[in-house]
């Protein structure tokens, strides 16, 4: 890994030569620099390291998309720190820290809270808060240190750990190391496109620090991430009208009340260049709004994981001229073709023999921007990694085929089949109904059942559905969803909705 590869070295780079430009902009008008930036990351690692703060230490970062969480991911990464990012309302939050262990905590003032209810969090080097708190902190606005260059890393150094959803289980620790995080900004920069000049409206945390190092100008949404189904689309529409945003990316529930304000005004985002969605299944009806409402963007749909992003894409366009239909009839969800710089293959579940084409199995893919193993949890490496010589597939989870055309579709998780039924092969056939909000198959007592809710239904639509796809149908006033995505089906909770109807 080159020096000019790792991105606090690329916001040096370009605190010099656009250290005058916008980098973060917050929903309020407060802003910075990129050279404001680069002075203020560089400061607060010569801080932490005035701490005490040893290079191998790893500090809990629980800071809300903001200057404030930029400013302490960069300078910690910077001053060579492993940093720990996890869910504060996840369940298993008290056995990760332990698990973990952490010598800082750098939060918000509510964060801070944690520290008692959690003993893994007391008694730690330093602890940092973004505003006051009664608790014993240093105020990070108040940090000031020696400006510090950034330090040079192993490639393998973790330098940002974080969990994944527990959708298949317990969550997992995955470790992104510095050769990961460069592997994934160079793939992400090449596909993506962002540059020097575009104005973007990102709402992963991690995405943003992507286009920091492509040298876009970063809005930070005006909308509570965290709970994407309360979002105020007027709010987020006036700053992509305001900033004149070129590119923005998010989940399909963080588009759908933008693009249906857009259309109840008659109103587009003529600016907007890129947009890129994923993170869970993105319906058709969606991106034909998308289409409509932006139409000057390239829209595209995004496949990957917290442990290998991106894996495929496909356009709206593509969806909707060739593979809506398919999807309709049952074919399942077309993610499109694999990024050149993955290797994916679809095999037996446990295998990595690739199957014939047109062959439903498990994705497997590998990379270098696919993680290798889970952070000191072999057990869980185990289960979830296949080891090829040298090489390590990563099993996704997902179950799908490849076409004539080397595109990927897929059927559904793993473990969401009921008997040999994939999700996404029924739940399609429901969905294209325009009557079907949104639809989930489920278990329930040993047999197959599709939740559909729906709105102006026609008589008798249940047992006509029912018909086709060869499963008992019942209707529910909504089908639960997660609430990291508020887009990926709640399964369990779906069984339990139906079962207090009945």
């Amino acid at each position: 890994m080159s020096p000019s590869d790792n991105v606090t070295n690329a916001l040096v780079d370009l605190a010099r030569r656009f250290g005058d430009r916008d980098a973060i902009i917050e929903p309020g008008g407060r802003r910075c620099t990129f050279g404001e930036l680069d002075d203020r990351t560089a400061r607060l690692a010569g801080a932490l390291r005035g701490l005490g703060l040893a290079d191998t230490d790893r500090v809990l970062v629980l800071v809300p998309m903001s200057i404030d969480l930029y400013e302490v991911l960069l300078g910690t990464m910077r001053g060579g720190h492993s940093i720990v990012l996890l869910d504060p309302s996840a369940p298993t939050v008290k056995e990760n820290l332990e698990r973990i262990g952490v010598s800082a905590f750098m939060g918000s003032p509510k964060a801070h809270l944690l520290r008692l209810k959690y003993g893994a969090l007391r008694g730690l080097d330093a602890y940092v808060s973004t505003g006051f708190t009664p608790l014993w902190h240093r105020n990070l606005g108040r940090l000031d240190g020696p400006a510090l260059e950034p330090v040079s890393r192993d490639d393998d150094f973790p330098a940002l750990l974080t969990f994944t959803t527990g959708s298949t289980g317990r969550p997992k620790t995955v470790a992104r190391s510095h050769r990961f995080l460069d592997a994934q900004r160079n793939i992400l920069a090449e596909h993506m496109g962002l540059e020097a000049g575009d104005i973007d409206l990102p709402t992963l945390p991690v995405f943003l620090l992507n286009s920091l190092a492509a040298g876009a100008t970063c809005v930070l949404p005006d909308a509570d991430l965290r709970r994407v189904d309360s979002v105020d689309p007027a709010r987020v529409i006036r700053q992509l009208k305001d900033h004149r945003c070129t590119s923005t990316s998010g989940s399909p529930a963080f588009y759908a009340p933008l693009a249906d304000a857009l259309l109840a005004a008659n109103d587009t985002l003529p600016d907007l260049r890129k947009l890129f969605t994923g993170g869970a299944r993105v319906p058709p009806e969606l991106l034909e709004k998308l289409v409509a409402t932006c139409p000057n963007a390239r829209i595209e749909v995004l496949y990957g994981s917290t442990e290998a992003e991106p894996i495929a894409s496909i356009s709206a366009h593509e969806v909707l001229d060739e593979t809506a239909a398919a999807e309709r009839e049952g074919r399942g969800s077309c993610v499109g073709t694999p990024v050149p710089q993955i290797q994916l293959r679809v095999a037996r579940p446990g295998e990595f023999t690739a199957l014939p084409t047109g062959e439903i199995g498990e994705v497997v893919v590998a990379g270098e921007h696919v993680n290798r193993g889970y952070f000191e949890d072999p057990a869980a490496t185990a289960a979830n990694k296949l080891v090829d010589g040298e090489r390590v597939w990563h099993r996704t989870g997902d179950t799908g085929y490849l076409d004539e055309r080397g595109r990927v579709w897929l059927a559904g998780r793993v473990h969401d089949m009921v008997g040999d039924l994939h999700p996404f092969l029924v739940e399609g056939v429901a969905d294209g109904r325009e009557f079907v909000r949104r639809s989930a198959l489920v278990e329930l007592d040993g047999e197959p059942v599709l939740a559909c809710s729906v709105t102006q239904a026609p008589s008798g639509w249940a047992d006509a559905l029912s018909e086709q796809v060869g499963v008992r149908v019942v209707e529910l006033d909504q089908i639960p969803v997660d609430p990291r995505h508020n887009a990926k089906i709640d399964r369990r909770r779906t069984v339990e909705a139906i079962r207090s109807v009945r």
